[in-house]
């Protein structure tokens, strides 16, 4: 799953945040930049910008024996009913997949992994706004 938030170094160059501590999320764990507050609902953990300008989620949790291309549609799926646009799905070399949304006129782009019977769903909204934090945060990620 690391290879996912390697993946998403082509959001920015670089990560050079201030960070406030690491926080445990069960499954596991984020070193949260200064200036973002974290808040997990089940297996999804949302770290909102705290001037509300970007946000991202990362979940983790049990594939349950679905695979990347059956968890890809259904998440399209899902995010039909909360986006005026969803992308159709592009499955990379590694078998991973990435779309874009929109809303109101603000981008949302996810990436989906699976491997080793997990799945990991990452969401980054506004991520112009503040790339370098958010690539600081996705390379945090620790698996427990």
């Amino acid at each position: 799953m690391k290879r996912l938030a390697v993946a998403a170094l082509v959001v920015a160059l670089s990560a050079v945040a201030a960070f406030g501590a690491v926080q445990d999320f069960g499954k596991f764990t984020l070193d949260i930049a200064d200036g973002w507050t974290a808040t997990q609902t089940g297996p999804a953990v949302v770290i909102t910008k705290d001037d509300k300008t970007a946000s991202m989620s990362i979940t983790i949790d049990s594939a349950q024996g679905n695979t990347a291309d059956a968890l890809a549609a259904a998440f399209v799926e899902s995010f039909k009913g909360s986006f005026e646009k969803v992308g159709t799905p592009e499955k990379d070399d590694d078998g991973d997949y990435s779309w874009d949304m929109e809303n109101g006129g603000i981008e949302t782009h996810a990436m989906l992994s699976v491997e080793d019977g997990n799945y990991m769903l990452i969401t980054m909204t506004n991520a112009d706004a503040a790339a370098d934090d958010m690539m600081a945060i996705l390379n945090s990620v620790q698996e427990k």
